[in-house]
């Protein structure tokens, strides 16, 4: 017998669907065929900080949410943070080391990276 993902297991997913009944079961069962696999969530919601989102995959997202409690706490989180650093534009410079490249190393891993992607 195949083994179960494990994000679809009610005792370890506290989210609003999971899996309690037959059509619940169902349902996660369609969800899980019809949208996006967490890594790809991830990928997406750090696109959205970028860029707005065209409506199907906003609701895509909506619905994965609905089976992944993970994933929409991980979206908070990345509102939280975007919410913070735009509330405290002005206190950057504090954030920042105290130490700063010198140019010489600047130079240097400019090098580098010109290096690498050549």
């Amino acid at each position: 017998m195949p083994k179960r993902p494990e994000n679809l297991d009610p005792a370890h997913n506290p989210s609003r669907l999971a899996r309690r009944n037959w059509l619940q079961t169902r349902l996660v069962l369609f969800i899980v065929k019809h949208t996006p696999k967490c890594r790809e969530v991830v990928r997406i919601l750090s696109e959205s900080m970028d860029r707005p989102l065209p409506l199907g995959l906003r609701l895509k997202l909506r619905l994965h949410f609905l089976m992944c409690c993970w994933c929409e706490r991980y979206a908070q989180h990345l509102r939280f943070l975007r919410q913070a650093a735009r509330a405290f534009p002005d206190r950057v410079d504090e954030a920042l080391p105290a130490q700063r490249l010198s140019p010489e190393a600047k130079e240097r891993i400019s090098r580098a990276l010109e290096n690498d992607s050549a």
